[in-house]
Formats: structure tokens, C-alpha cells, sequence
């Protein structure tokens, strides 16, 4: 992904371009294809390219239009000819940026809601002096903000704004949601600096800052075919459309493949597309990691078999939980921005590099999304809860007799539990509705007060479909999976994410849930539709296990040297944890292997290791004062796609 950065200050106080080289300094490691910037009164903003795809060759960023607009843009449009001919531009090598400036003057902001594909964008308004910050309805690309009374900075790594001179103390919000293991969104570990919410964009202009959404995970749309045949051929179109867009001429791409349905259907999806265009197509390269040690999770076998398929051998990565050292990374190796990683995770990096060596790879298609998309988790609520809210009984009485005998559960019980489901949804989950680790402190515990997304204080749930809350609510709980999120050291790739197309996730959010999962066969509608084209071993294959072996015993082999890292932690200085607390806990987790607190544990682990390896939170750090919340306030209820808060 390339890299895109810049500073607004109050009129009157313009920017010099060695400001902004200045903080490119911190990016120049991964920016293979140079910098510029450019500076126009109080804006300025830099562009560190990092080319993946032919049309990336064509930008020439910062880019400045006729009416004095100036854009920066991290992605591609995969619309761009449709915009091309609605907004009758005759260049057929038109850039994506320039594109985006054309459709801003045409739709104003509303031009955002008209980009597909994947995206981050700044664009600065001459005419009403405004900045505007986007991400796409994924947030495929970050995008990162903080704001002070001085000027506001954007980049899409925190590396930049940590570059600008400035202190940042530690977010407790943060601090608790990672703590508990509680959905992240758009905080940082960084108290004043945000994450700009997928699907939304922000509206800076004087001491004013609002956000807005231009996209709804929560579908208000439906789509009937007469035979499941229909949904499976549109399914195939989309998909095979959406692999496509990220697949096509450019750098050189690398695809995970581990062995389970999402990621080796994309692989084989790939392989029947380019095979059928040229039977000499040169197929992706893959990349597994696999783990001998654990029982449910050795994927050698699985990927092993699609490669002898498909006659081209990947590269392959023994990876382990259960090795798991936890040791500080040592600064004069790199820093993490992001609590999580570890020396472990550095030595993970260095035999990726090793084993890539020379290879150029600069994207890498994730199948990320599919398991939650299309039905991997059997549950019948969705289903049962359309059917009860929208008064079929009889057709709710028939579908949970049959869910009923495929879990072999009473179906009173299971009438009862959707009942309660269909009430969650409408509700929403709070915050401090999930189990709390004994050893986190009263303070930290105040921290973690409301609504865990902003879609469940979003009333547009209201009137919908259940099975469509319930989607919607999947679709922000992946977005805190993906790997992007938690950037490298030693390089950065571009991860795409084929599932997450936003026409894909748009058909998929507008079918029936019968459609996608009956009883007794979950993901009903892919296998169908891939039948003829991946391995029934893996279509058929059972849901993959979840790791807690490894974890475990990793946590044994390292009690003692955990006990030791927390005699005087740095977590208790901040009034995070009690630490006899948890040491009482690590030593009871270890000696019964109850996996009850593992996943708690483990992040508490990370945010000490964390805490040691970066310089600013040895000491006492200047508080730079936190932009408010945008996501968990100020949602109308007239107008829902509006809110508003205070710059300072």
C-alpha cells in the first residue's frame, strides 16, 4: 500500500514542504518508489507510492486540480471505467486520483459513497477550505488522524505521526478493550491519535470535526431468484469478478493458502480463471503455514493436496503457539506501534523474508471474510428470528423442527434463544457486558463503558431484517481481524481481501440466510457453487479446531520468565493491572491448563513486552489531549448518517 500523509493548520499559518519531509523520514524503509509533497497555503500533503497494480504508474500525487482541490490517494478504483464514462472523461489513462477529483466537483462529498474498491483518501476543498479524511466500507487501508488546536495530521501509518515531535501518553480506552479482549475500532494505543472508521469519512473544517458514513453494513435490500441455482451463478460472477480486481497485472502477488475452504477457494477460483483464458497462465504463488504440533490444526495435509492438485508447490512456514518465548523486542531492531508482537514475531519476519528472498512480492490475497460471510458458523437464530419478527409461523415452526433435530436440541429451546437473540440485536451489546480478567484495575474498568461499534447505537437497525442486524454486527467484527491493522517491521504488503468486495458483501448481506446455511450443512451456498472446482476434501472438511493447545503449553514452558517480567511492570505504573493478581491467575492458568483466561492473559503479556520495547512509555509521556469519540455519540436519529464533534 502506498503511503499518504500531511498537516492542516488555521488559515493564515501555512505549511513548508521541510515539515512534511520531515515526517516522511519515518516511512522511508517502505517507500520503494520515492516521496513528494505539496504544500498549498495551510494544507500539505506527501505521497510515498508504493506501486502493486498497472494503473498505479499512471498517479502523480499530490495531485491539484483546476479549482485548486489536492488530493492524495492510498488504493484503486475498481469502478473507475463506469466513473469514467458517467463523468464523460475521454482519457482512457485517466488516474484513479484524478477521477476522484472529478467526481468531488461533480457529487461534493457524496462522491464517496460512488468509489468501489479499495481505498484512503485526503482531499483538501479550496473553495470551502476543508479537509476531508475516507476510508472504503472495509477500511482495506488504514488511515490514522489526531488533532490538536495547532493543526491536524493524517497518515496511513502511525509511524508518521509519531514523527511530528509530539508525546502521546497511553489510551486507557485502548488500554481496557485490548486488556479484555473487547472490539478495538477506530482507537489506537495512542491517547489523541484515531483511526479514521471504515466506511466513513471525516468532515474538518475550522474548529469543527464531523463524521459521516458513506455505506450501511446493515442491508435494507433483498434479493429472490425462483431456484437456488440463480444465487449460486451470481454468487460465481461476483466472486470470480472480485478475484479478478485483485489479481490482475502488476507486481508480483503471493496468496495464503491454509488449507481450509476460504483461502483454498480462491486459490483453485484463481487457478480455473486463469487456466481457462490461457491453458499456459502463470498460476499464483502461495504461501502456508502449518503447525506439526498441534492436532487440530496441522493444515500440511489440506494445502499439500491442493498443490499436488495444481502441480505448483508454495512456500512453506513451520510455525508454533506453543514456542512462544515472550522477550522484548529490542528497540534498535524496530518498534511495534501496536501491543501484540513481540522478539518472536520479528524472528517470524526474518524467515518470511528468507524465504521470499528475491521474489518482489508486493500483495498478498487473504481469504479473511469468507468464514463469517458465507455461513461457516451453523447458527439457526438469524433464520428463525427474520421468521419470528416478520409473523411466519408456520414457516418458523417447520425450519426449527429441522434445526432442532440437526442440533439435537429441544425446539422450545431453540424458539426461546431466538427470542432472546432477535431482542440482543435491537438492543445492541454493551461493553461492559463481557467478562472482565480479575486482575484489571477498578480505574481501567471505567474505561470500558458503552456500545462496542457504532452500529449497535445506530438506529438504522431498527426495522430491519434480523438476519440483516446480524450480519451487519459480522461485518464490523471482521474488520477487527484483519491482518493490516497490525503492520510489520521489516516490510509491508498490500493485503487484499476478495470476500470483502464491497458488490460481493452487498449480494451477500441481500440473501436469504437459508440461502447460505440450512440445517445440518453449513456454507450451503458455496459448496454448491465451487463444487466443480475446489477439492470436496476440503469442501467437505470440518470446521477447523481452535488453537488452545499451543497457547497453553507455551505459557507453561514461560511461567517462570513471566512471573519475573511482572515483579515490577509496567502495566501496574500505568494503573492497568494488579499484578499479584495476575500472577496468582498465570500460576493457576499453567498448573490446571485452563484455557478460561489464556487469550486475557496473553494480551496482558503483549502489553508489557509492548510497553518495554517502545522508548515513549518508559517515562512519563506529555498527554496529548484525545479527539473525541466519534463512532459511540452523536448519531441522529432524523439524520443517522450525521455526527459532529469539537476539534479540540
Amino acid at each position: 500500500m502506498s503511503i499518504i500523509f500531511g498537516i492542516r493548520k488555521p488559515m493564515g499559518c501555512p505549511i513548508h514542504s521541510r515539515e512534511l519531509e520531515a515526517r516522511a523520514t519515518a516511512t522511508a524503509r517502505y517507500a520503494l518508489d520515492g516521496t513528494f509533497v505539496r504544500t498549498d497555503g495551510p494544507i500539505g500533503m506527501g505521497f510515498q507510492p508504493f506501486h502493486t497494480h498497472v494503473r498505479s504508474k499512471l498517479e502523480a500525487q499530490p495531485l491539484k486540480d483546476c479549482s485548486g482541490n489536492l488530493l492524495v490517494l492510498d488504493g484503486r478504483l475498481d469502478n473507475w471505467q463506469h466513473l469514467r464514462n458517467i463523468l464523460r472523461i475521454e482519457d482512457r489513462d485517466v488516474s484513479d486520483s484524478a477521477l476522484i477529483l472529478a467526481a468531488f466537483r461533480r457529487w461534493g462529498e457524496d462522491c464517496f459513497s460512488r468509489l468501489i474498491g479499495d481505498w484512503a483518501i485526503a482531499l483538501w476543498s479550496h473553495q470551502l477550505c476543508t479537509l476531508y479524511l475516507a476510508r472504503d466500507h472495509a477500511g482495506t487501508r488504514t488511515l490514522y488522524f489526531c488533532s490538536t488546536r495547532e493543526a491536524v495530521g493524517f497518515a496511513t501509518y502511525l509511524e508518521t505521526l509519531l514523527a511530528g515531535g509530539e508525546q502521546y501518553g497511553l489510551d486507557k480506552k485502548y488500554a481496557a478493550r485490548f486488556l479484555t479482549h473487547q472490539p478495538i475500532g477506530e482507537l489506537t494505543p495512542y491517547d489523541g491519535i484515531r483511526a479514521v472508521p471504515p466506511a466513513h469519512y471525516l468532515i474538518i473544517s475550522n474548529d469543527c470535526l464531523r463524521a459521516r458514513s458513506h455505506w450501511n453494513s446493515i442491508s435494507s435490500v433483498q434479493t429472490r431468484y425462483r431456484q437456488s441455482s440463480e444465487y449460486q451463478d451470481h454468487f460465481m460472477e461476483l466472486l470470480s469478478t472480485s478475484l479478478s480486481r485483485r489479481t490482475s497485472e502488476g507486481a508480483p502477488i503471493i496468496a495464503h493458502l491454509s488449507g481450509g475452504m476460504d483461502s483454498t477457494s480462491l486459490v483453485c477460483l484463481s487457478d480455473h480463471i486463469r487456466t481457462t483464458q490461457s491453458h499456459d497462465a502463470e498460476l499464483l504463488d502461495t504461501l502456508s503455514y502449518y503447525d506439526d504440533t498441534e492436532p487440530g490444526w496441522n493444515e500440511k495435509p489440506y494445502f499439500s493436496l491442493v498443490e499436488a492438485r495444481r502441480k505448483k508447490t508454495g512456500i512453506h512456514i513451520a510455525t508454533s503457539a506453543g514456542e512462544r518465548a515472550f522477550q522484548v523486542l529490542d528497540p534498535a531492531e524496530g518498534t511495534y506501534c501496536f501491543p501484540g508482537d513481540d522478539n518472536g514475531s520479528l524472528v517470524q519476519e526474518r524467515i518470511f523474508e528468507e524465504s521470499t528472498n528475491g521474489k518482489g512480492y508486493r500483495a498478498v490475497i487473504s481469504g479473511i471474510g469468507g468464514d463469517e460471510l458465507l455461513g461457516g458458523v451453523p447458527t439457526p437464530y438469524p433464520e428463525l428470528a427474520d421468521y419470528m419478527v416478520t409473523g411466519h409461523i408456520a414457516r418458523l415452526l417447520r425450519q426449527a423442527m429441522k434445526w432442532a433435530l440437526a442440533s439435537r436440541r429441544p425446539a422450545v429451546e431453540l424458539l426461546v434463544d431466538t427470542a432472546k437473540f432477535a431482542f440482543g440485536l435491537y438492543s445492541g451489546r454493551r461493553l461492559d457486558d463481557y467478562m472482565e480478567p480479575p486482575w484489571i484495575t477498578a480505574s481501567l474498568r471505567r474505561q470500558r463503558t458503552g456500545r462496542d461499534t457504532q452500529l449497535q447505537s445506530d438506529p438504522r437497525r431498527f426495522g430491519r431484517r434480523p438476519s440483516a442486524v446480524s450480519s451487519g454486527l459480522a461485518w464490523w467484527l471482521v474488520m477487527e481481524t484483519l491482518p493490516h491493522r497490525q503492520p510489520r517491521v521489516l516490510s509491508r504488503l498490500e493485503y487484499r481481501y476478495p470476500y470483502l468486495d464491497r458488490d460481493l458483501v452487498n449480494y451477500l448481506f441481500s440473501l436469504p440466510r437459508e440461502e447460505l446455511l440450512r440445517p445440518g450443512e453449513r456454507r450451503s451456498l458455496m459448496r454448491a457453487a465451487l463444487a466443480d472446482i475446489v477439492p470436496q476434501e476440503i469442501l467437505n472438511r470440518r470446521r477447523k479446531a481452535y488453537l488452545i493447545r499451543g497457547p497453553i503449553a507455551s505459557l507453561q514452558a514461560a511461567k517462570a520468565a513471566i512471573l519475573e517480567l511482572f515483579t515490577d511492570p509496567l502495566t501496574a505504573q500505568w494503573d492497568l493491572i494488579d499484578p499479584a493478581v495476575f500472577k496468582r491467575q498465570v500460576d493457576c492458568t499453567t498448573r490446571r491448563a485452563d484455557p478460561q483466561w489464556w487469550a486475557s492473559i496473553t494480551n496482558t503479556i503483549s502489553m508489557e513486552l509492548w510497553l518495554r520495547a517502545s522508548p515513549s512509555y518508559t517515562s512519563s509521556a506529555v498527554r496529548i489531549p484525545a479527539t473525541q469519540d466519534l463512532l459511540h455519540t452523536h448519531w441522529s436519529k432524523r439524520d443517522p448518517c450525521k455526527s459532529g464533534c469539537s476539534l479540540t
